[in-house]
């Protein structure tokens, strides 16, 4: 019997370790949201541009479309990074140039000096708008939906009413988030391709990386370039896909320009490139990361009421090769959580040693998790 009991132990001894598997990143993502009592929410997990695993809790369905807030920005950064590496745009072209259509038609701007505004200052936020969201929220956008509906992009009426206010900083003075950045390249983008901001990013980025199926929310196209997208969780992840050091969906200038930190430092080795945060690292081309949020209320809108509260989080860890994209509802308050919540997916992706093997474009066999 012992030397049974020997043997037993011995052919255990040889067998490979089992590990950790992506559903432990799931398991560490369930408890995040109960611990912050998120009501509903989903989690999807790439390896390799693959979706390995999805999750969802509190009825929100996995693969489903959802609303990406200020994910949106990292689509239009990659779209204007198509734009320069096509020779359309550069990073030095000022707004006077870029706009310059769309200026005759909307009028100059108050503050002369947005006119000399380059696309690598919107891209980085240091075009000297305001960090309060006084722009392209709050009750400048609440103002425009009482009298407008939310259902289009609007550019010009977006723009116009921007350039009535004067710049809070200098050009390339400091880094302010903002959506009116991203609302003007946005605008931009339409310029330069002569096509409509979301069928070209759809065309030309979006679908060649497996994101199709992406559309402006239909209730919410007023956000367009800066937060206005909406896609299943695991098509965002394809598409931040477009970040790993050889995907050709960022060409070789944009590239270079995304992962050098010069004239874009904000702190402990972070820089803002193509609409997301960016940390390079020694291996696997860096990591990226950026958060979303949209919580508006407005009882007298012209559509009728509007009522919108959630959080999205994606992150991809280069070294991994992998990506996760997070949507959860009502919105997080920002600061300590969603940290947290950073520091629990990293740990989680990092302690797996069993990513499954790849599996078919389309992800035939989805490793599911509901409650």
């Amino acid at each position: 019997m012992r030397r049974v009991l020997l043997l037993a132990i011995l052919v255990l001894l040889a067998l490979p370790a089992r590990g950790e598997d992506a559903a432990s990143v799931e398991q560490a993502w369930r408890a995040w949201m109960a611990r912050h009592q998120r009501a509903s929410g989903g989690i999807a997990i790439l390896h390799r541009g693959v979706v390995v695993h999805q999750a969802s809790t509190g009825g929100e369905g996995i693969g489903a479309a959802v609303p990406l807030a200020s994910l949106s920005k990292a689509v239009t950064g990659v779209c204007v990074a198509g734009l320069i590496d096509g020779g359309r745009l550069s990073f030095a072209t000022p707004l006077s140039q870029s706009l310059e259509r769309t200026l005759k038609r909307v009028g100059p701007p108050a503050d002369r000096r947005l006119l000399d505004v380059t696309i690598e200052q919107l891209l980085v936020h240091r075009a000297g708008f305001d960090r309060d969201g006084k722009d392209t929220g709050g009750g400048s956008l609440g103002n425009y939906l009482r009298g407008a509906t939310a259902t289009r992009p609007s550019f010009d009426n977006r723009l116009k009413a921007m350039f009535e206010r004067r710049l809070a900083y200098a050009p390339g003075e400091r880094h302010a988030y903002s959506n009116a950045a991203y609302l003007v390249l946005g605008a931009i983008i339409e310029e330069a391709s002569g096509r409509p901001y979301e069928e070209f990013c759809r065309n030309t980025v979006l679908t060649p990386l497996g994101a199709g199926g992406a559309r402006l929310d239909p209730a919410w196209r007023i956000l367009s370039s800066f937060g206005g997208w909406r896609m299943s969780l695991g098509d965002y992840g394809r598409f931040y896909q477009a970040f790993a050091p050889d995907n050709p969906a960022i060409g070789p200038v944009s590239r270079r320009w995304m992962m050098s930190a010069h004239g874009k430092e904000l702190a402990n080795g972070v820089h803002y490139g193509l609409g997301t945060f960016v940390r390079p690292t020694s291996a696997g081309g860096g990591n990226f990361w950026h958060w979303g949020a949209w919580n508006f209320h407005l009882a007298n809108a012209h559509d009728g009421p509007l009522a919108s509260s959630y959080s999205t989080y994606a992150v991809r860890l280069g070294a991994l090769d992998v990506n996760m994209v997070v949507h959860m509802e009502p919105v997080l308050g920002g600061g300590t959580p969603g940290d947290r919540l950073d520091d629990v997916l990293g740990k989680a992706a990092r302690a797996v040693t069993r990513w499954p093997c790849r599996m078919s474009s389309r992800d035939a066999d989805l490793s599911r998790s509901v409650t």
